[in-house]
């Protein structure tokens, strides 16, 4: 038995509640169950039960036994004093409030149906990765496209909450938000901490100053990241550093510190993927954008973006992947696929974000609309729910399996689903 099940059966009054009885075999009456409550304190607020003929307006605490109320030491808590109910699934310790009166008890054991307790159990101890996996055919596809937008959701804005950091004191500079998605979309995973940390040590607003100049745009990028502080063969890098030594003296009020070289990853990457590379491809889209909010939120076209940050790199960069390193020359433009990529994590995520905070919902749906326009992803998540024949038509589904899968499935937080809830209820 979970606790996670016991609040599902007391939030929808899943258990016979005919001639309820408390453990002290008083007549019990529930008027209102109550408002789940996640914070710390008691399971459900503002709850409304009879016990013989008294009223008691409260809240309601939830365990497996009586007695995990004390093991969890609620009885030194003052936020558990207004519980009036404790609904258990096994009564094994009397409870009193610190005063010594005895806190009412209800025992679910005996007043659960037991093909609810298998169902449950199914779901919980399914080996396969998407733990509704052999009933999944059963469930309702309006159903499952609910969840699938749902999760779709909560993955946009769960992908935004770093931005949010770019916000001080409720000032909210969105030019700095969609440049720091930006550059987390760049780090592609494996840099993607290092790229974060670049766009927080190194602000847009300096970046916007010298837009008309990819040589100064390099500058101070290569030189933020870390990656200018050493003594170079070649005549570029020099310049890059000198350039750099120039701008971090001039705006010496904003470049308190640097990344360190040693923060970047190389090693199992792609050379076109080195982090040398992505930052080059990066000033020439600071150099062809004049203001990365206009243009990935308020005149967002997926089309149109996809075209734009198809972009390469400057000279140098053609013959090289690090500094001082000649390699054979090589068109570097940002391929299709890491367009793609960077787009599905910038672009969206910045919409929900902007949608929240104003509150409109059509940039919302502005995001929902650019990932249906775009090719879903293919991994090993998406072909999980391709065996149990899930179609992909677009980044739409593939992103929101991502999020079904990670905090839904794998958790097993089948009760947080409606997929898992609808075959409950089956």
């Amino acid at each position: 038995m979970k606790e996670d099940f016991l609040h599902y059966v007391w939030r929808y009054q899943k258990f016979d509640n005919k001639n309820l009885l408390t453990t002290q075999k008083l007549s019990l009456k529930i008027i209102k169950t109550g408002f789940p409550h996640t914070d710390s304190g008691p399971d459900f607020k503002q709850a409304k039960i009879r016990i013989d003929d008294i009223e008691w307006n409260g809240a309601v605490e939830i365990h497996i036994k009586s007695s995990d109320w004390n093991r969890h030491e609620h009885q030194h808590d003052e936020s558990y004093q207004n519980v009036v109910l404790h609904v258990v699934w096994q009564n094994d310790l009397a409870i009193h409030h610190p005063d010594g009166s005895l806190i009412p008890t209800l025992e679910l054991k005996d007043r659960i149906d037991i093909d609810l307790i298998e169902k449950y159990n199914q779901l919980q101890k399914s080996k396969d990765h998407i733990p509704c996996a052999s009933q999944w055919p059963k469930v309702d596809s309006i159903l499952k496209s609910q969840m699938f937008e749902k999760a779709l959701v909560e993955r946009l804005l769960n992908k935004s909450e770093k931005a949010k950091s770019m916000f001080e004191n409720e000032v909210q500079d969105w030019e700095q938000a969609s440049y720091f998605m930006l550059l987390s979309a760049f780090g592609f995973k494996v840099n993607q901490y290092p790229f974060e940390r670049l766009a927080e040590l190194l602000p847009y607003q300096i970046i916007k100053k010298y837009r008309s100049s990819v040589f100064q745009l390099e500058a101070l990028l290569f030189g933020a990241a870390g990656f200018l502080e050493f003594d170079f063969r070649d005549e570029y890098p020099n310049q890059l550093k000198n350039e750099w030594h120039f701008l971090r003296h001039k705006h010496a009020e904003v470049f308190q510190k640097e990344l360190k070289f040693l923060e970047w990853k190389f090693l199992r990457l792609r050379p076109a993927n080195f982090p040398t590379i992505r930052i080059a491809q990066l000033a020439q889209i600071f150099h062809l954008f004049d203001s990365l909010f206009e243009a990935f939120v308020i005149e967002t076209n997926a089309k149109t973006l996809l075209k734009r940050l198809k972009v390469g790199v400057s000279d140098y960069w053609m013959n090289h992947y690090q500094f001082d390193k000649l390699s054979t020359s090589k068109n570097k433009q940002l391929g299709a696929n890491s367009i793609k990529i960077v787009v599905i994590n910038t672009i969206p995520p910045l919409l929900a974000l902007y949608a929240n905070s104003i509150v409109e919902e059509k940039y919302m749906d502005k995001a929902l609309s650019i990932l249906k326009e775009l090719k879903a992803e293919n991994n090993y998540i998406t072909k999980k729910f391709t065996v149990i024949n899930t179609e992909f038509n677009s980044a739409f589904d593939s992103q929101a399996a991502i999020q079904l899968h990670n905090e839904y499935c794998q958790p097993k937080r089948c009760l947080d689903c409606t997929i898992g809830l609808s075959l409950l209820k089956a």
